[in-house]
């Protein structure tokens, strides 16, 4: 099942926790005066790992998604040594029935074939 590839900060911020063990020099380009938390979309990618050492109960999900490297001069000696985006890695184990399920359950995308179901229900 496909995950939607954008979160709201607030919503990274409070149910994923995204940003609780990264320097703030990550954040601080991220984070300005002028930002509305709730409104500004946050670009994700969500993806359900199978792991055999889990029991069939739990799940695995990483989320991964960039931010803006401080260390990067828009200066072609410096763009050679570093990246403009670092790519940070969070995993969740969770059990498939805790409220991180359906966190990311409400993540999920409908495909359009069940999308088209559903209105051929209602009709």
């Amino acid at each position: 099942m496909p995950y939607t590839n954008c979160v709201s900060l607030d919503f990274a911020i409070k149910e994923l926790d995204l940003f609780d063990n990264i320097k703030f020099k990550y954040l601080k380009y991220l984070f300005t005066k002028d930002i509305d938390l709730e409104e500004w979309d946050f670009e994700v990618d969500i993806e359900n790992i199978e792991d055999p050492e889990l029991s069939a109960w739990m799940c695995k999900t990483v989320v991964k998604f960039e931010l803006e490297n401080p260390e990067y001069k828009e200066d072609w000696f410096y763009s050679f040594q570093k990246e403009k985006y670092i790519t940070f890695t969070k995993e969740y184990e969770y059990h498939n029935s805790s409220a991180m399920a359906l966190i990311f359950l409400d993540l999920c995308e409908e495909s359009e074939d069940e999308e088209e179901e559903e209105s051929e229900e209602e009709n």
